[in-house]
């Protein structure tokens, strides 16, 4: 079974409304598996003739956004508009707070065995989606794109949910070359676990997120696509975690932690040290004839930024922690692999293999990059491994297991907020999904979490349970 969940993604009305009237949305990919570049919209031979060729019907100038003016062509290719959504609620039993590493976000997702022993539940909703799809071509090219929402706005406010931007690109594609612009799912690790959890093994052997990125992809055969990515999230800081901020320091500033002001520093809460994105490339082979199904690809990402690991709160108090020292060069990077792999006609392992260092928040791992208190970066092995059954059409099962492990000598001495970093986070799982009628379905799930905290080597284990049920419109 293909992931039928993390293909799905959020936006504020407005933006859809907005991108209805300009008539450029993009394409959405259900399945989860690795990307495999846009769908091309089918044109019978009498439309494709002259394709690239066409005069379009331009229609006069409009305003499309404050400040800026362009012209819409209506004529000259054939195109879609395409609405489709889910609807869902997730059932969620926790033994003892799974949710540690993001608890503004509990009633949705695991990522780590937490140390208190409460159990929690809740009736969750907002995995609901809306999104719209737009597609157009003349023949030879083709154009793509999709805008999406769910309601996992940080805020959850008497029970009002808001929604969320999760999707937002553009694909242009002409002969064996696509070009994606906006905000879409990480290229470079792009394989994913099919588990009904939210968080898609996050902090667990995972690698993912969705980000703003320009991407290139390109086949070099029916077999071989490669593609070249900048990617990165929006703020490379998170201001709000933990009650922190970074102070950027200046020249001459002291190697300790100090007050604002000296040698440059500066504290302000928006202040982000990250200025480059990364840049990444993945090679994937997808096999046919006997080899049907058959996937494996390589991949690999670098940036380079100037750390700012003096942390600050909001009225200017700054750490002054042995060791503690801003401005280092960071050098993070990722290589890792990914493969799937037909046992039979029935069962099928997919999994990956990644080692990296300075590994954040482009990869759904908020404050595992850097020690925080000597600001050097953290290395980490992360990986995950699924077997998935299939005996009829009416059940599908998995079973997996994800790890993410970082070296115990760069978390070590790590000064934070409890439950913040860990030493070796543990996750696995088995599911069941039974479809009722249609595209209504019915799943459930448990999961049991291992965590070591890197604050004291503390170890906790946790299980969820969850049920749910959706209808894909």
């Amino acid at each position: 079974m293909q992931s039928r969940r993390h293909r799905w993604g959020g936006i504020s009305l407005g933006l859809i409304a907005a991108a209805l009237f300009a008539g450029a949305m993009p394409v959405f990919a259900q399945e989860k598996a690795a990307d495999a570049g846009p769908e091309t919209i089918q044109v019978q031979p009498e439309q494709a003739e002259g394709a690239g060729q066409i005069i379009r019907k331009e229609e006069g100038g409009v305003h499309i956004c404050p400040g800026c003016l362009s012209t819409i062509f209506t004529e000259g290719s054939k195109g879609s508009i395409t609405p489709y959504g889910r609807v869902e609620l997730d059932a969620i039993y926790s033994s003892r707070n799974n949710n540690p590493l993001d608890p503004g976000q509990f009633n949705g997702y695991a990522t780590a065995a937490g140390r208190s022993g409460n159990a929690t539940s809740t009736l969750n909703p907002r995995y609901s989606v809306f999104g719209v799809r737009a597609e157009r071509t003349d023949g030879k090219h083709s154009l793509t794109g999709v805008v999406e929402v769910d309601f996992y706005g940080q805020t959850d406010n008497a029970n009002n949910l808001p929604p969320r931007l999760r999707l937002a690109y553009v694909r242009y594609e002409v002969a064996k070359t696509n070009i994606t612009v906006g905000m879409d799912w990480t290229p470079i690790m792009a394989l994913h676990p099919d588990l009904i959890d939210f968080s898609i093994m996050g902090y667990g052997g995972n690698l993912w997120n969705r980000l703003p990125q320009i991407t290139v992809r390109h086949k070099f055969t029916d077999n071989i696509e490669g593609l070249f990515t900048v990617m990165r999230f929006e703020r490379g800081l998170s201001a709000g975690c933990c009650g922190n901020v970074q102070a950027r320091p200046g020249p001459n500033t002291p190697p300790s932690g100090s007050a604002p002001g000296g040698g440059g520093t500066n504290i302000d809460p928006w202040n982000d040290p990250v200025q480059h994105p990364y840049y990444g490339a993945r090679l994937a082979y997808n096999g046919t004839g006997n080899l049907q199904g058959m996937m494996v690809a390589l991949s690999t990402a670098y940036r380079y930024y100037r750390s700012a690991p003096i942390r600050c709160n909001l009225a200017g108090t700054c750490a002054n922690a042995p060791g503690t020292f801003g401005g280092q060069d960071i050098n993070s990077y990722l290589v890792g692999a990914e493969v799937v792999m037909p046992l039979s006609k029935r069962l099928k392992f997919s999994g990956e293999l990644a080692y990296g260092q300075a590994l954040g928040n482009e990869f759904f791992r908020w404050n595992q990059e850097l020690n925080l208190t000597t600001g050097k970066p953290i290395r980490t092995w992360v990986g995950w491994a699924q077997l998935s059954y299939v005996p009829t059409k009416t059940y599908t099962f998995l079973a997996g297991y994800g790890f993410d492990s970082p070296l115990k000598s760069d978390v070590r001495g790590s000064t934070t907020a409890i439950d913040t970093q860990y030493q070796q986070n543990q996750r696995m799982y088995v599911t069941a999904v039974r479809p009722i009628w249609a595209d209504f379905y019915i799943g459930a799930e448990f999961q049991n979490l291992w965590t070591a905290w890197a604050d004291d080597g503390s170890r906790f284990s946790g299980q969820q349970y969850n049920l749910s049920v959706w209808y894909n419109f």
